[in-house]
């Protein structure tokens, strides 16, 4: 399991590098300010969609996959520590 953590700058979106599922999958969390959240935005190593999904946060005893398409991978936020977990 890799853990990538969340950490903002308000600047510009946060980006990050996983492995998920066996995919290499580059990350954009973008804030959008009229839903006031975040958004994942995964692209393959092409440049092509993946899924664009709201961040929803996971309690520590449940994983909500962010990353479906990459199934049987996950990618979780957890709330508690701030960070990304992609298996």
């Amino acid at each position: 399991m890799m853990t990538i953590p969340f950490k903002p700058n308000g600047q510009s979106p946060f980006t990050f590098q996983a492995t998920v599922g066996g995919i290499k999958v580059f990350g954009k969390v973008p804030y959008n300010l009229y839903a006031n959240r975040y958004y994942v935005n995964l692209t393959d190593g092409q440049g092509r969609g993946i899924c664009y999904v709201p961040m929803v946060a996971s309690p520590d005893d449940f994983d909500i996959n962010l990353a479906l398409p990459c199934s049987p991978g996950a990618l979780v936020f957890r709330a508690s520590s701030q960070q990304f977990e992609a298996t």
